[in-house]
């Protein structure tokens, strides 16, 4: 049997290679039979795949050591972490143990999860996938702590005091208000469905979105405010609806639904594509792509898929 410290190695060099480019066919019927070896390889590629989204989430005290230090790409810091057999053990324990508050936070989804909250004074939350939120109160005033993720507010009727969502960026004050918050690199975007929502950054001017706006805002500034897309909230209802979309941005949505990695090949990421897709069901919206829009769907594990152009 493999010990542990070898198949951690092991499933490091796939994840370069796999993040060098596309595998042939010869190399990804290897890692097929590699994942199939045995229940420890399964689990010890689970934990690497994991390993490998972390590093576009981790805490920032955590991450800026290593993914700040210049010319530092991610495949060096597999490297090295492989030599030293703790690539695997050192994601999983960040995405699961770690004393961050997004890990820590009271209420949390799972990837591809959506979960309904009632506050104490009659609000309604719904939050999205892969979400961690934490609920604060200061007297008569509910502030809801948006570590990551996204989650939709309907104000409760009888608020006696202020109700806001804080992230990274700022602050949205409702103002008896209908709304969608979510959390972005660097930024911070909300969708007014009902009313109206105060956005504040954390050292900027304030400004005011109404029902049928959204606002895009960094840590100094609003940066963008028009019209919100009409199906923009249809998350709520585990749809993702798309128009004349980039694939791209279409596999790139999608990916936030699934645990693991899935990937669009730079060959069809311009391809346009519009239609409805399940959230609920990625594997389906994957059998859309490629029986409707001619596409190959490239499974080198369950955690870790491709899409690209069929064989010529």
């Amino acid at each position: 049997m493999t010990d542990r410290p070898t198949l951690l190695r092991e499933a490091s060099a796939w994840l370069v290679r796999l993040d060098a480019g596309a595998l042939s066919d010869d190399e990804q019927d290897a890692l097929r039979r590699w994942y199939q070896t045995s229940e420890a390889h399964r689990r010890v590629w689970e934990a690497a795949c994991q390993l490998n989204q972390q590093f576009t989430s981790l805490p920032a005290d955590l991450a800026a050591p290593v993914l700040r230090r210049p010319r530092l790409h991610r495949r060096t810091v597999l490297k090295s972490l492989a030599g030293l057999g703790l690539a695997a053990p050192l994601g999983w324990h960040l995405a699961n143990e770690a004393p961050w508050r997004p890990w820590l936070a009271a209420h949390r989804t799972a990837v591809g999860e959506r979960r309904a909250l009632t506050l104490a004074d009659g609000s309604a939350v719904i939050l999205n996938t892969d979400t961690a939120l934490d609920v604060v109160t200061d007297g008569t005033d509910l502030e809801l702590r948006l570590y990551q993720g996204e989650l939709f507010v309907r104000t409760g009727h009888r608020r006696p005091g202020t109700l806001s969502v804080r992230t990274a960026q700022g602050r949205v004050r409702a103002l008896g208000t209908e709304f969608a918050v979510r959390c972005l690199d660097q930024a911070t975007r909300v969708t007014v469905a009902r009313d109206a929502v105060t956005l504040t950054p954390l050292s900027g001017t304030g400004q005011r979105l109404v029902q049928g706006q959204e606002g895009l805002f960094s840590d100094t500034a609003v940066t963008a405010v028009g019209a919100a897309p009409a199906d923009r909230l249809a998350w709520r209802q585990g749809e993702l609806v798309v128009e004349s979309w980039p694939l791209a941005e279409v596999i790139a949505e999608l990916a936030r639904y699934r645990p693991g990695v899935l990937r669009c090949q730079p060959d069809v990421a311009d391809l346009r594509i519009s239609g409805v897709f399940q959230t609920d069901d990625t594997e389906l919206a994957l059998e859309v792509l490629e029986q409707v829009f001619h596409l190959r769907v490239s499974r080198f594990t369950d955690f870790w898929v491709s899409v690209g152009a069929p064989p010529a």
